[in-house]
């Protein structure tokens, strides 16, 4: 159900913003679901976009974003359990061309930082969408007061919970 008004209000900030392509997360775990959002966006003839997790040396961990055509068919369990694209469904998508990347994490605070899952995909990867704007999906739950940001964490744009949206100033929807 939260999840369900936490779509809602993301397709709202869409139906504002109108992007013309979308990269999700695929939600696994605890975190808010965004399946129906995908295939939503998919219906709407959206370019949408979900992240490959690839760990090709220790110290080169980094995000290949790849475009989606048919979230059923083409997705199964890859890095860290998640859900990515099957080999033969890698459609590498300028990460310049993304217009909004929806962000997953841990907790966030009120200022837009956010706490992943640790190994730093997404700071490294969203200053490579020099276009996007970055919304997070989260419970009120994992809103915190600090999560005490290191130099290198790059905050969101907003985050959408169930009962409040949080803006960092940055962003302006039409």
């Amino acid at each position: 159900l939260k999840s369900d008004i936490i779509k809602e209000k993301l397709w709202n900030l869409i139906g504002k913003y109108n992007p013309k392509s979308i990269m999700f997360y695929i939600a696994f775990g605890s975190e808010v679901r965004t399946q129906e959002s995908i295939n939503e966006a998919l219906e709407n003839d959206y370019i949408v976009i979900v992240p490959i997790c690839i760990n090709a040396l220790p110290n080169d961990k980094h995000i290949l974003p790849s475009r989606l055509l048919n979230l059923d068919l083409e997705v199964e369990e890859g890095t860290f359990h998640v859900l990515e694209p099957k080999p033969e469904f890698i459609r590498p998508f300028p990460p310049e061309n993304i217009d909004l990347v929806i962000v997953p994490g841990v907790a966030f605070d009120k200022k837009c930082y956010r706490i992943g899952y640790g190994a730093g995909y997404y700071d490294r990867f969203l200053p490579k969408c020099t276009s996007a704007i970055t919304i997070a999906l989260a419970f009120d739950i994992q809103i915190i007061d600090d999560v005490f940001p290191a130099s290198w964490d790059i905050p969101v744009d907003c985050i959408i919970t169930e009962t409040r949206t949080i803006d960092n100033g940055k962003i302006i929807f039409p």
